[in-house]
């Protein structure tokens, strides 16, 4: 036995090994993670749970055919001419093409491996070119459908233009888990098995699920001695072609088969592991057959698992087999069969528990094709054995949370690897790693991206499992240096050096150098419970005073020094007692702030509102479905009026309201009926609104009565996660969860010949009123065409004392008042100051007077 030398350990030395292993368990931390304990709920469940909370609620489970219905919807009634708009261009990519998200499948080409295929977990799928030794070119794969998750990828060995995708991420079969909200365990919506046989141009559905989008394929597997045979794993069960995908029938009705595994020398030899998530009846199957019948197999494996569990079959001795076998938070065992899987001897248990608090996530077990000596073992870090398990050595080089491999043809030391920051490979067993992300934009943000105010080349943003990142004006982004899930950003529109960017749960941290160096802030927050605090948390600037800030746990803090200090609002009384899921703050009172929070237990999502800057709230909810209101935008024209965005299916995804949260109209009639997660509004034209849901971008140029798509440039389906302007170029940006982030122009009007003869020919910055003042006085400017604006007030040695615009604005006439105070809203010394207008290549100034 392998583990002979084990065992003639002294039982006082084993004991001791026990006690230490446990104290590590309970400190293990990895990067990109928080310390945890080995029986903790994973991050990255928490990070699955919160994407499916919004999308199932008021119902435990999504609806089958909500999804896809939605789809046809948008694909076929709603206008896509951009009747009545002035479009200036499409959506392009601006990246980050050098951070890849999580990867669920990869599958290198058996006829030509310089091609290897990539199944993003919500980006679609990808095709990698090596045109060098080390350069190479990433293309994503549009299949005319909207395919978010890959998370199977099988490749015809006979002709590589055959290839077959499995679609949806999947973890539990319409199952729950418990915790604070209703969580599925689902990771993104799935359509079927779908086919192309010209190389991925263009693509058929051969297993159509389109309707019961809770189903997923999880594994593809493909009979080499005679392709048209394909198994394919699925959240239902075991289902058999053999027509090469024509027609398909169900061999083996146990639910959640993660993985499939064809002897290569006998093919009639198929291997299914069944379970996770405590699905009934885990276990591995067994057909000798080509799947007519099936035994479950036992023989020294556990009689069951609530994880799940991969295998691996040794090529040049099949009779070999593998099995990494995990409950839901830590490894069961790696167990190995010599006899094809008749009997199985455990070589490696908790010793090194690999799969750690994710064993129903991220783990697997590669043997070398050639020498079943070694191992690859992924888990949350990454293992290598020369000893088929017995022992292991950790590996450094890639980042954690493994899913996916996928061997060279012929060379077996080269090695594709899929896990959540990418795609990498070894070329030498596994000794070294290289990352291979360049242009493979499959970054997973989440809502609470920010763009500077003045720099169009300055951007923020929070990645799923892949911390926070700087848009600088290219598409290889800069890493913050903050680790962690990333969250909510924000950036001060005043200052841009000032910059905000937080980790899960509301872990907030401050830069007054653009990102240079960290400091953390909201010490005061109370996080001890995070059944009391969202996993993206909010908190936000106020856009008129953004020296104050408000934050959300199941509580509303607020600071009026840029975070420094924070005090807790509303003291012992909760909103409702729910955690906080958005916040929306007036753009000309700091005192009007709104909030919404969740559902949970008894208690409904509910919508508040305070106008005394926090100290007293008003429950508005009024006739609002309840939802998760993931959204929430004060108009940048009017206080009084506000638009929020719902979640879920079978309701109306946005409201506004136009008497300050009096009562909500349904604007969203027109809208795909789909989870809608982001809303902006044109600050130039308060008209046009913007909505981002997951299929894509919507906008409507007639203040709601009426929407049209605003896709061109995007994949079939992206999931928008936010929406942000850039108002110093007039950009919009779609912040999607798998696509990294998109960028078109703001669309302008079509303006008839009398309104622009009414337009004023000339910039103009007219005289200030009164003058001299005590304490305000008004400064109006002229813009002849749309334009982006900044007026400051300088003293006489020309140090800036207030930003007091900073914005884009329309053609026409235009009124701002100095309150007489700085940018930190204290009040100046009487004396004589500049002000300054700049409006694209105009500049002009002029004095003014203030008598105390």
């Amino acid at each position: 036995m392998r583990r002979s030398k084990l065992f003639a350990i002294p039982l006082s030395v084993i004991a001791a090994l026990l006690g230490i292993l446990t104290i590590r368990l309970g400190m293990f931390s990895v990067y990109n993670h928080e310390v945890k304990t080995a029986q903790s709920s994973s991050d990255a469940m928490n990070a699955l749970n919160f994407w499916s909370d919004q999308r199932a609620y008021p119902a435990a489970v999504m609806p089958d055919a909500g999804y896809y219905k939605a789809f046809e919807y948008s694909n076929f009634r709603l206008n896509k001419g951009e009747k009545g708009l002035k479009p200036l261009d499409t959506w392009e990519s601006i990246g980050p093409r050098n951070r890849g998200g999580r990867t669920n499948a990869v599958a290198v080409d058996p006829q030509n491996p310089d091609v290897i295929y990539a199944g993003a977990a919500s980006g679609g799928l990808w095709r990698l070119t090596f045109t060098g030794q080390d350069q190479y070119t990433w293309e994503y794969i549009d299949t005319g459908f909207p395919v978010l998750g890959v998370n199977a990828i099988g490749i015809d060995p006979r002709d590589s233009d055959v290839i077959y995708i499995g679609t949806g991420e999947v973890y539990g079969y319409q199952s729950s888990i418990g915790g604070l909200y209703i969580r599925t365990t689902r990771g993104s919506y799935g359509i079927g098995l779908l086919k192309t046989t010209d190389r991925g141009a263009t693509w058929t559905k051969s297993i159509d699920w389109s309707y019961n989008q809770q189903r997923g394929v999880l594994a593809i597997e493909i009979n080499p001695l005679n392709p048209d045979v394909i198994f394919a794993g699925t959240s239902e069960g075991t289902y058999k072609s053999t027509d090469a995908g024509e027609t398909w029938t169900k061999v083996l009705s146990t639910l959640m088969a993660v993985d499939v595994a064809i002897n290569p020398v006998d093919t009639n030899i198929v291997y299914v592991s069944c379970g996770n998530l405590d699905s009934p009846n885990s276990g591995i199957y067994k057909s000798i057959n080509s799947g007519a019948t099936w035994i479950k197999l036992g023989g020294g494996l556990p009689s069951s698992w609530s994880g799940k569990t991969l295998l691996a079959i040794y090529k040049s001795s099949p009779n070999i087999i593998y099995a990494d076998v995990a409950d839901d938070f830590h490894t069961n065992g790696l167990y190995r069969s010599e006899n094809h899987g008749i009997t199985w001897t455990q070589v490696m248990g908790l010793f090194v528990d690999y799969a750690t608090y994710q064993g129903w996530f991220s783990h697997y077990v590669r043997v070398n094709p050639v020498d079943d000596s070694k191992l690859l073992i992924g888990g949350v870090n990454f293992y290598y054995s020369n000893d088929g398990g017995v022992t292991v050595t950790k590996k450094s080089g890639m980042h954690v949370d493994h899913h996916a491999y996928s061997d060279h043809p012929t060379n077996p030391n080269i090695v594709y690897f899929g896990n959540d920051g990418g795609v990498y490979r070894t070329t030498d067993g596994g000794a070294s790693f290289q990352m291979l992300n360049d242009g493979y934009v499959t970054a997973q943000f989440y809502n609470g991206f920010s763009s500077s105010a003045t720099n169009p080349d300055l951007a923020i943003g929070g990645l799923q499992d892949n911390g926070t990142y700087f848009y600088k004006g290219t598409p290889q982004w800069e890493v913050s240096g903050l680790g962690g899930d990333g969250c909510y950003t924000a950036i001060n529109p005043l200052n841009d050096l000032i910059i905000f960017g937080s980790s899960q749960y509301l872990r907030i941290k401050r830069s007054t150098n653009r990102g240079q160096d960290w400091a953390t802030i909201g010490g005061t927050i109370d996080r001890s419970n995070n059944n009391n605090v969202c996993f993206v948390a909010p908190y936000e600037l106020s856009p008129s005073h953004p020296w104050i800030m408000y934050a959300g746990t199941h509580k509303i803090y607020k600071s009026e020094n840029l975070g420094s200090n924070w005090a807790e609002l509303n003291g012992d009384v909760p909103l409702n007692g729910n955690p906080i899921l958005s916040i929306g703050i007036s753009h000309s009172d700091p005192d009007v702030v709104y909030a919404a929070t969740t559902p949970k237990s008894s208690q409904r999502a509910e919508v508040f509102k305070s106008t005394n800057g926090g100290i007293t709230w008003q429950n508005i909810t009024g006739s609002l479905p309840d939802r998760y209101y993931v959204d929430f935008k004060v108009s940048p024209h009017d206080d009084q009026v506000a638009y929020i965005t719902l979640s879920g299916f079978a309701s109306s995804h946005l409201y506004r309201t136009e008497d300050g949260g009096q009562s909500w109209d349904d604007i969203g009639t027109g809208l795909p009926d789909v989870p809608t997660s982001a809303v902006v509004i044109d600050p130039q034209y308060q008209n046009h609104i913007y909505v981002g849901n997951d299929i894509g971008v919507y906008v409507s140029i007639d203040y709601g009565s009426t929407w049209q798509t605003f896709t061109e440039g995007m994949p079939t389906a992206a999931l928008v996660m936010d929406l942000s302007i850039s108002p110093s170029n007039r950009k919009l940006r779609a912040v999607t969860h798998g696509n990294g982030v998109y960028e078109r122009s703001l669309l302008s009007p079509v303006v008839t010949a009398e309104e622009e003869y009414r337009i004023n020919s000339t910039y103009e910055l007219l005289p200030n009123y009164p003058n001299p003042f005590n304490p305000e006085t008004n400064i109006e400017f002229i813009l002849p065409e749309p334009s982006f604006v900044t007026l400051k007030i300088y003293n006489l040695l020309g140090q800036e004392v207030r930003t007091l615009v900073a914005n884009g604005y329309p053609a026409g006439q235009f009124k701002s008042t100095w309150d007489s105070k700085d940018n930190f809203g204290r009040p100046v010394a009487s004396g004589m100051y500049l002000y300054v207008l700049q409006a694209g290549d105009f500049m002009k100034k002029a004095k003014m007077t203030l008598l105390r």
